[in-house]
């Protein structure tokens, strides 16, 4: 940590310290936008998928409700503007469960559900608004349209055949012939006489054939006028005619025509019998066409016992045979309705149920990821919290660790220049060889100062000692003075030759530094501000350990010696 702390400038150092406290700065601020786009993914989630498909569920329903409201309009009213309408919302419910569809895999899944249950209520709907259709959307149309005719045929001439009225009033007149030539009473002539008119009108009311209307209109002509001739005998004395005449003929006649014509209570059947059908398309009540049958059966048991005519009686019961055969193909249509109205409904009725589960679904998806998004977006404000913590503490550490690796030299420099004004330092600066640190280069400095202020002081020492030695040396009067100076001044040669190979050692250690700078020189092809620094240090370095040699040149005796030496402390 030291090697790599020494080889940055101090505004390296700071530099980057800034950019790692930038980085952590960038990488709450990166956390924070990755939390913010998550969030935000989150809710567009619940905008895009949940919203939307709840969305499309509630608008499927409205539609199926709209759907089912045009199709019981077109069962009610039997319109074919309510079965476009269905076929307009069923387009519309396609297009929307198309859209469900590509929202999410779930929304798929019901999707193909549903699809399938709306082609099953389509086609069901289809076939019953075609039985509809085959059947007659109204009293014109249709099945029902055919029947109908045939059967207002049959009740046209049903009324054809309704001289009910006729033959009471033919009877009356009978009656009151006859108890004219029994009582000889005019008051029966005046009978007849007013029910002729009354008989003439009915008549010419009724709907029997003009060519029958003018028949018995001319019979009742005879007869009014022989019936006048023979009231005019019969009330003489002694009139034994017994009733008859051309009167009688005439009336016979006009009973025998009334007769060719008459079908008892064949209206009233055929009435009934339109009433009983209406029954049945009103309730749709399967009790209802046995007894149109029924009816049937009685009305053509009453054509077959009558007295009409041959071509009147095929006439009457074809038409009866093609309005109940028409009338069967009816029921058995409406038959096939029910059935496929009962499908169609289980179709739309499990539609209804798969809508709702998908709405139900959508909002427990819906509740189960806003709790999601919630206990997410608090797991991520607490990271957050850590992450900015932990970037904080990171950020505090770094300036402490930069702050130390910069003061803690700088005070030890402090101390050592307070110990080399005032005493004698004997601590060292801790450096990092090469460094590029200008703490480290200032160190670096101070310890080349120490080491040569010590080697000054050492060899200036030194040579005292050797002067003073050899001053004894020449000083001492007998041989124990001598040999004692002598010890003195060996002790104080061996300190000098250490001193020596103490500078010998520097000097080859400035040797070295050197050859290494010029190796890089030459392999790198130019030389850094760092490298000529160096190389000048050591330069500096080897003049100032060989001007320590030149001052023991300059030094035969010790007063040339102290002269020579304390210029060179002084420097």
């Amino acid at each position: 940590m030291g090697r790599v702390s020494s080889s940055l400038r101090i505004g390296e150092k700071i530099g980057a310290g800034f950019a790692v406290v930038g980085l952590l700065l960038i990488g709450v601020i990166w956390h924070y936008q990755l939390t913010l786009k998550s969030v935000l993914a989150d809710h567009q989630q619940l905008q895009q998928v949940y919203e939307v498909r709840k969305s499309l569920a509630l608008e499927i329903e409205v539609e199926m409700a709209a759907i089912r409201d045009a199709e019981k309009n077109f069962l009610l009213r039997h319109q074919e503007r309510f079965a476009d309408e269905v076929d307009r919302h069923l387009q519309s419910m396609h297009d929307k469960v198309t859209r469900l569809a590509t929202v999410d895999q779930q929304s798929g899944q019901t999707a193909n559900q549903l699809q399938a249950l709306m082609n099953s209520y389509e086609q069901s709907f289809r076939a019953v608004a075609d039985a509809w259709r085959a059947m007659g959307l109204d009293e014109n149309s249709g099945i029902q349209g055919a029947f109908r005719q045939k059967i207002h045929r049959l009740h046209e001439l049903s009324a054809q055949y309704d001289v009910d009225h006729l033959f009471t009033v033919l009877l009356q007149i009978r009656r009151n012939e006859k108890d004219l030539a029994l009582r000889r009473d005019p008051a029966y002539r005046e009978r007849v006489r007013k029910l002729l008119p009354e008989f003439r009108q009915l008549i010419e009311q009724s709907r029997l054939p003009a060519a029958v209307r003018q028949k018995l209109l001319a019979e009742l002509t005879i007869y009014a006028r022989a019936f006048e001739d023979y009231a005019d005998n019969a009330l003489e004395a002694g009139y034994d005619g017994g009733g008859k005449g051309p009167f009688r003929d005439a009336a016979q006649r006009i009973e025998a025509m009334l007769n060719a014509h008459y079908v008892p209570h064949l209206e009233t059947s055929v009435l009934q019998l339109r009433r009983r059908e209406k029954d049945f398309l009103l309730r749709g009540d399967e009790s209802y066409p046995p007894m149109v049958a029924e009816l049937a059966r009685t009305i053509r048991s009453q054509i077959a016992e009558s007295a009409l005519a041959q071509s009147d009686k095929e006439l009457l019961l074809g038409l009866l045979r093609d309005y109940q055969r028409s009338f069967l193909v009816l029921v058995s249509q409406r038959a096939d309705i029910t059935i496929r109205t009962g499908e169609m409904n289980a179709a739309a009725d499990q539609v209804a149920p798969l809508i709702e589960a998908n709405v139900a679904q959508a909002n427990q998806m819906m509740a189960s990821r806003v709790a999601g998004i919630e206990q997410a977006s608090r797991a991520s404000v607490r990271l957050g919290i850590i992450v900015t913590g932990c970037a904080i503490g990171l950020a505090v550490v770094l300036a402490v660790v930069i702050t130390a690796r910069i003061v803690r030299p700088v005070r030890q420099m402090a101390g050592l220049l307070d110990d080399l004004a005032y005493g004698t330092p004997t601590g060292r600066v801790p450096t990092v060889r090469g460094g590029r640190n200008e703490i480290n280069a200032m160190g670096e400095s101070l310890n080349a100062l120490l080491d040569h202020r010590a080697s000054f002081l050492g060899w200036w020492k030194a040579s005292m000692e050797e002067l003073r030695a050899r001053r004894d040396v020449e000083n001492a009067t007998n041989d124990n003075q001598r040999d004692s100076a002598i010890i003195e001044l060996r002790a104080a040669s061996i300190a000098k030759i250490q001193q020596l190979n103490a500078l010998r050692g520097r000097l080859m250690l400035h040797a070295q530094r050197m050859v290494e700078l010029a190796q890089r020189w030459r392999t790198s092809g130019k030389l850094t501000a760092e490298d000529a620094r160096a190389l000048e240090h050591a330069t500096q370095g080897m003049e100032t350990l060989c001007a320590v040699l030149a001052v023991e040149e300059e030094a035969p005796v010790p007063a040339a010696a102290t002269d020579a030496i304390e210029p060179m402390i002084s420097r």
